[in-house]
């Protein structure tokens, strides 16, 4: 079981007060996946909002090519993933498939987003996190294509 005081350490809920953490526990499961389990699909719609226990997860995007791209790994304690719950279309743009044994807290986004209607400083607490995580993934993401270039430079006529 996932206390209040471990929830509190992820990196999206660090802001919320223990009620709102007990609010969130109250709807969510721990899951264990075995290495190469998928967790979600790419367009998907997205149901869950997933918080790493342990464990290694992969965030894909669907190339053109026969193979997926990796854009991410979710490795750090309290990390989350399958943030398009939050977000409108509501459907995940990654797929997580889990690079090795892994366990997560999974937590129903509708849920989520009664309380946060609920209470809007909750609300904007958790936006702003999201806010903040999707920004910094942005940039590693950034950080990651320019260093790609760096080793294959384009080569222009």
């Amino acid at each position: 079981m996932v206390s209040t005081h471990w929830l509190k350490k992820a990196e999206l809920f660090e802001a919320l007060e223990e009620s709102h953490l007990n609010a969130l526990l109250s709807r969510s499961t721990v899951e264990s996946f075995p290495e190469g389990k998928i967790i979600f699909r790419e367009g998907e719609e997205a149901t869950h909002l997933y918080v790493l226990i342990q464990g290694v997860v992969d965030l894909t995007v669907k190339a053109q090519e026969p193979i997926d791209f990796m854009t991410s790994k979710v490795q750090k304690e309290g990390a989350v993933f399958g943030i398009p719950c939050m977000i409108p279309p509501f459907r995940y743009n990654v797929t997580a498939r889990c690079f090795q044994t892994s366990k997560v807290l999974r937590i129903e986004a509708d849920h989520i987003k009664k309380k946060m209607e609920e209470d809007p400083k909750m609300g904007m607490e958790i936006m702003k996190k999201l806010a903040s995580i999707y920004f910094n993934r942005l940039n590693e993401l950034r950080l990651g294509v320019s260093n790609l270039f760096k080793i294959f430079p384009l080569k222009t006529p």
